[in-house]
């Protein structure tokens, strides 16, 4: 598999959790889909740590990604990405990598839903509908525990008030006084209340209990499993 050099170029506290990386990769041979992800790799006192991420942003700006990547004490990248990255450092990255993929040929409609930081490939979809100017309709269906955690959620309002194909459905399980939208799972309800048509495509990503049950409502509502891209996180 083709490796690439990358640089760090911003780190932003997305979330309480969350932190977003900008990486610039100068070779122009570096490739992805919306919806992949890629190995990214460090080195940490002489030794190499990989872990893969999806990447967050659109294929159509070339030589740059980003990763939206949640902390965590168990995992080496993770922390460094938490606890000692820096604007400059040297890093490697793979290819894009996986079939988890939305080309506009696919279907003119699209449902993405997603569990916490599951939302990161599908955040690569729905920004990559509103960079490339296609005109699917793009609703996305984003689950978090807590509003605070709510990945670019001004970036999300601004994209539902100026492109009248894009949608977002946000709602909190676990809410707290300050937050006024939807409360709760994802359920038939809130999956019914979009309107999608018959040749509609759902992608999925999140815990993997969430995707199961996500697959198992959807099927229960009529959507055949071709129709279902799921993405397992563990």
């Amino acid at each position: 598999m083709h490796i690439f050099d990358a640089n760090v170029t911003a780190i932003t506290a997305a979330t309480p959790s969350i932190r977003a990386l900008r990486l610039a990769i100068p070779d122009p041979a570096f490739r992805f889909l919306p919806g992949q992800w890629v190995d990214l790799s460090i080195e940490i006192d002489g030794a190499t740590q990989t872990a893969g991420y999806s990447i967050t942003t659109s294929p159509i700006h070339p030589g740059e990604i980003e990763l939206a990547i949640k902390a965590s004490a168990r995992h080496p990248v993770a922390r460094w990405a938490h606890e000692h990255a820096a604007v400059g450092d040297r890093v490697r990255v793979s290819q894009g990598q996986g079939p988890f993929v939305y080309l506009p040929e696919m279907s003119d409609n699209v449902v993405l839903i997603g569990g916490g930081v599951g939302i990161t490939p599908l955040l690569s979809i729905f920004r990559h509908v509103r960079d490339a100017g296609l005109p699917t309709q793009a609703h996305l269906v984003y689950s978090v525990s807590d509003s605070r955690e709510i990945l670019f959620r001004d970036e999300l309002d601004a994209a539902v008030r100026n492109h009248e194909n894009l949608h977002v459905s946000i709602t909190v399980t676990q809410p707290d006084p300050c937050w006024h939208g939807l409360t709760g799972r994802i359920d038939p309800v809130k999956l019914h209340a979009l309107d999608v048509p018959d040749d509609t495509l759902y992608y999925l990503c999140g815990p993997k209990g969430m995707v199961e049950d996500m697959s198992t409502l959807l099927h229960d509502l009529g959507v055949p499993m071709n129709r279902i891209i799921f993405e397992k996180w563990w």
